[in-house]
C-alpha cells in the first residue's frame, strides 16, 4: 500500500469517528430534552396540587354553633296572607295628636294575640307599641299592621289636630259644638250659605220622589238659645231638659250648619220623609247629628230630624261607618279636649239645693254672662211625668220673632195632673 493510500485511509477513519461523535452528541441532547420536558410537566402538576400538612389535615372539633350552621336551612320567612281568623272591631281608627287608642281585635279562640307583632307605615304620623296601643304624633294618615302566625291585618289610621280660633274649636277644620265644647257668645254667623245650598239640593231630590222635607228650625243665636233652654228647664226640669236641649253656647244651631227637618218629634222617623232622610242625607253632605244608640257619646236623645252639614265626603264616611261626629273627630273624652296652651272650655257644676230647686254655679272665666246664670230655677219634677205627654200640635201666636220655625216646633205640655198647661218650645240642641 502506498503512502498516499495510507493517508487517505486515515482521513476516512477520522471522518467516521467525528460523525459517530456528533451522532452521539445529538442523541444525548435529544434524550435530555425529552427527559427535561417530562420533569417540567411533572413539576407543574405537582405544584398544582396544594400541599397539606399534618396540622392542616387534622379535623377541627365540631361545636354547637358549627353544627347548627352546618344544618341545611329548613326555616324560611313565612308568607303572610290576609287575616281571616282575626279582625279589627274598627274598620278605621280616628284619633287626635297626643291621644291614644287601643286597637280592638276580635279573633277566633285558636289565635294567640300574645304572639302578635304590630307595626306602622309612618311613625311621623302615629306609633304603636307591643300591646297594640296607638298614639297620634301629627296630623295625617298611615296604616297599622298586625302580624300573627302567617296572617296579617292592616287598619287605616287618621290622626287629627284640634285648634281653637277666635274662641271656636275646630278639629281638622270642622267646627264642633257639643255638651263640653262651646261657642263664644258673639259667634253669630247666621245660616251659612253652604248649608242652605246643600239643604236646597236635598229638598229638591226628595221632592222628585214626592217627599216634602222642609226646615223646621234653622239658625239660632246665643241669646235665642237662652230663651229656648230656660223654657224647657221651666217645663221639664233641668235634668230632662239637658237630654233634649243645649245650653247657650253649646247649641249646634249656633254653628250655622244645622237644620231641624219637619216635625220635631221622634215619630218623624216613621214617615217616608224621615226614613228617606235617614238613608240619604249624607249624599248631600248632612249627617244625623244625634243617632240612635249613641246617646252616651253625644249626650242627647236620638233626634231623627236633626241634621248637620259637614260636606259629602265626611258625611259619607260617618254614615258608612256608623259613627257620631264625636267619634269621627275623637272628642268623646271631655277631660282632654283642650291642650294647656289653649283656652279652657267653659264649665259648670249643677248643685241640688233645698226645696227641689236646681242652681247653676259657674266657675270663673265662664262664657255665660252674669245675667243668664240660671240660679234657682224651679224644677217641676213632681208635676211633670217622667216622659212628657203631648197634646195635638196647636198654633201658638206668640212665636219668637227670631225663628222661622213652623208651628210643629211648639206643643202644649200636659202635666201629670192635667190641671196646668205650660207652653214650651220643643227645640232640639
Amino acid at each position: 500500500m502506498t503512502q498516499q493510500a495510507r493517508k487517505t485511509r486515515r482521513k476516512d477513519r477520522a471522518r467516521e469517528a467525528f460523525m459517530l461523535l456528533m451522532l452521539s452528541v445529538v442523541l444525548v441532547f435529544g434524550f435530555g430534552l425529552i427527559v427535561g420536558k417530562q420533569e417540567t410537566s411533572n413539576l407543574q402538576q405537582a405544584q398544582a396540587v396544594p400541599k397539606t400538612s399534618a396540622e392542616e389535615t387534622t379535623p377541627e372539633p365540631v361545636t354547637e354553633a358549627v353544627a347548627v350552621n352546618a344544618q341545611p336551612e329548613t326555616e324560611t320567612v313565612p308568607e303572610f296572607h290576609q287575616a281571616t281568623s282575626f279582625r279589627s272591631a274598627d274598620s278605621q281608627i280616628y284619633l287626635r295628636v297626643n291621644h291614644t287608642k287601643q286597637l280592638n281585635l276580635i279573633c277566633d279562640p285558636s289565635v294567640n294575640l300574645s304572639e302578635a307583632i304590630y307595626g306602622v307605615s309612618d311613625e311621623n304620623i302615629a306609633v304603636v307599641d307591643e300591646f297594640g296601643m296607638i298614639t297620634g304624633v301629627s296630623r295625617g294618615k298611615c296604616t297599622v299592621s298586625v302580624f300573627c302566625g302567617t296572617e296579617t291585618l292592616r287598619i287605616p289610621v287618621t290622626v287629627r289636630e284640634l285648634t281653637i280660633r277666635d274662641g271656636c274649636t275646630y278639629v281638622d277644620d270642622i267646627l264642633i259644638a257639643n255638651k263640653s265644647i262651646s261657642l263664644p257668645e258673639d259667634y253669630d254667623p247666621g245660616m251659612l250659605p253652604e248649608t242652605a245650598e246643600a239643604f236646597k239640593k236635598l229638598q229638591e231630590a226628595a221632592a222628585e220622589l214626592g217627599l216634602n222635607i222642609y226646615q223646621g228650625s234653622g239658625y239660632r243665636s246665643y241669646q235665642y238659645q237662652i230663651t229656648c233652654y230656660n223654657s224647657l228647664v221651666a217645663a221639664y226640669g233641668e235634668e230632662y231638659a239637658n237630654h233634649i236641649s243645649a245650653k247657650p253656647g253649646h247649641s249646634e244651631h249656633q254653628t250655622g250648619y244645622t237644620v231641624d227637618c219637619n216635625t220635631i218629634n221622634e215619630t218623624f222617623i216613621n214617615t217616608p220623609e224621615g226614613q228617606w232622610l235617614d238613608k240619604h242625607c249624607h249624599e248631600y253632605g248632612f249627617i244625623i247629628r244625634y243617632p240612635e244608640g249613641k246617646e252616651d257619646i253625644t249626650g242627647y236623645d236620638y233626634e231623627c230630624w236633626h241634621i248637620r252639614y259637614v260636606g259629602v265626603e265626611v258625611a259619607t264616611e260617618i254614615y258608612e261607618q256608623g259613627l257620631t261626629l264625636e267619634e269621627y273627630l275623637d272628642v268623646t273624652d271631655v277631660s282632654n279636649h283642650y291642650d294647656e296652651e289653649n283656652e279652657s272650655a267653659p264649665s259648670e257644676t249643677l248643685e241640688t239645693v233645698s226645696g227641689g230647686e236646681l242652681q247653676n254655679s259657674y266657675e270663673e272665666n265662664s262664657d255665660y254672662p252674669e245675667e243668664t246664670a240660671y240660679s234657682e230655677i224651679p224644677a217641676y219634677t213632681e208635676m211633670l211625668p217622667s216622659e212628657p205627654v203631648y197634646a195635638e200640635t196647636q198654633y201658638i201666636s206668640t212665636l219668637p220673632a227670631e225663628t222661622s220655625a213652623p208651628v210643629q216646633n211648639y206643643q202644649e205640655v200636659i202635666p201629670d195632673d192635667g190641671e196646668e198647661f205650660i207652653d214650651a218650645p220643643l227645640i232640639a240642641p
